[in-house]
């Protein structure tokens, strides 16, 4: 069924995006409390804002694809992050401005009470030159319509066609925007545009990774927001370098922002998540104090697909609630997720036995080396370990191996790990050291998993269950306004 790169996607795909979307469903690898697309490829959470009781949470969708291709933005809805209403495609490409992509963006609700949806258009003109546009929009839930406008194209003067993913916050009263870019000169920066009240202006360049230098070709997917009374930026830097050796982490910052926006860092770039298998996080924009992050679980540099992913691929991250101590952020799955525990696990014959591929994992009060074997009944696995003070992930022994793309060994360090906190999907593991000290986002193959065997006293697994879905196959009507 797939389509040309950059073929328009209309009512007459649906049957098409349907038998897709039953193909993943029956297959084992698809995660059941893991969001991703109704149908292809996922990767970047989008536009996550929270309206009239439900959060709304809308994400890079390729139907068509495993990969990369007819990039749109799928939305889904939910008010307790358990029931989900998957309410279709939304944004699609549509107009000369985004005919050949709808990218990232965000969303903010402005005073009318509206979701106002800023994202960028990519338009090719060849194989290796862009441009690229933004966009404002509105959805019409009710009346499945997407309304676009032109605001401004990237200044081809000062940057190359790689220009995306607009970030847009209220800071004393006015508004500003965080653009990723690609300088003429192959350089990563943080691109600022500010509102004058009726347009967009290009404002100023930031040096993200000033005094810890990154040697970054591009950066993307930046984000603001404010936590416990401090400012913090993260943002994907792109390097030339093989996954395996990091190449595509997503790291933060704590900043002070004054109202030139002039940035002073207050720290050095840290990784938001350890693993290599995390990306474009995002946060809702307007939950106060509570500071929800989502992240795409895969990688830019990383496109694994086992032989089984025929109609899809990606997902994102479970929502994981940001909070601030000993200086730094610290991340733990939201507490709505506790929902997901149906019963705790007993231990027979020193293996915990779970059902369905979904399971928890709660380790306290750690002091030695240990080993954690996730595996199934022909002894495929997957091995979290603590040796020699090296906390590790060993992927060397799954159903499906791609050392380029999964790498087998990933290697953390020393973390001082005295707690564990691990979610295991069918293809997907989020582990929390430290009571959030550390997260890392894991992806994994190992067919109808189902056994967990570890050397550590005071264990506690809890069966878990998945997601509740009602699905909704449409494709919103996108229309441009003309100035």
């Amino acid at each position: 069924m797939q389509k040309e790169k950059y073929s328009l996607i209309t009512e007459q795909d649906l049957n098409d995006i349907q038998k897709w979307h039953d193909k993943k469903q029956s297959d084992w690898y698809n995660n059941q409390y893991h969001l991703a697309g109704y149908s292809g490829s996922t990767n970047d959470p989008n536009g996550l804002t929270f309206l009239d009781g439900k959060y709304y949470i809308f994400m890079q969708s390729c139907p068509f694809s495993i990969q990369h291709f007819n990039k749109s933005w799928a939305l889904y809805t939910t008010t307790d992050f358990i029931n989900y209403t998957y309410e279709g495609l939304t944004l699609t490409p549509s107009n000369k401005y985004d005919k050949n992509g709808v990218f990232s963006g965000s969303a903010r609700i402005n005073k009318n009470n509206e979701i106002e949806i800023y994202y960028t258009g990519n338009v090719k003109f060849n194989d290796v030159d862009r441009t690229a546009y933004t966009l404002k929009a509105f959805i019409d839930l009710k009346n499945k319509i997407v309304t676009k406008e032109f605001l401004y194209e990237t200044d081809l003067t000062k940057y190359s066609g790689h220009y995306r993913d607009p970030i847009v916050f209220e800071k004393n009263n006015e508004l500003f925007m965080l653009n990723g870019a690609q300088t003429k000169d192959i350089k990563a920066v943080l691109n600022i545009y500010k509102f004058n009240g009726t347009s967009w202006e290009n404002y100023k360049d930031i040096k993200f990774d000033e005094n810890d230098e990154q040697n970054a070709y591009m950066l993307e997917c930046p984000n603001y927001f404010k936590l416990d009374g401090r400012e913090y930026v993260f943002a994907c830097l792109e390097q030339e370098a093989p996954l395996k050796e990091g190449s595509h982490f997503v790291k933060y910052r704590e900043v002070e922002i004054d109202n030139e926006m002039n940035f002073k860092y207050k720290t050095d770039l840290l990784k938001i998540d350890l693993g290599f298998d995390f990306y474009a996080p995002q946060v809702f924009s307007n939950t106060g104090n509570r500071v929800i992050m989502l992240g795409w679980l895969g990688n830019s540099k990383s496109n694994p697909f086992p032989p089984e992913l025929t109609t899809w691929s990606n997902q994102l991250t479970v929502p994981r609630e940001l909070f601030v101590k000993n200086d730094c952020l610290y991340q733990l799955p939201i507490k709505e997720l506790d929902n997901l525990r149906t019963f705790e696990i007993k231990e027979v014959n020193k293996t915990f036995n779970y059902e369905n591929g979904l399971s928890e994992i709660i380790i306290n009060n750690i002091e030695s080396d240990f080993e954690i074997i996730v595996s199934n009944e022909l002894n495929k696995n997957i091995k979290i370990l603590n040796k020699n003070n090296e906390f590790i992930i060993d992927r060397t022994n799954m159903t499906f191996n791609d050392e380029e793309n999964l790498p087998s060994i990933i290697n953390n360090g020393t973390l001082k790990v005295k707690s564990l906190r691990i979610l295991i999907d069918r293809s997907t593991m989020e582990i929390f050291v430290n009571e959030g000290q550390h997260a890392i986002s894991v992806r994994f193959y190992i067919n109808k998993h189902n056994q967990i065997k570890t050397n550590l006293s005071n264990v506690k697994v809890n069966q878990l269950k998945g997601n509740d879905y009602i699905w909704n196959n449409i494709i919103f009507k996108n229309e441009i306004k003309e100035k």
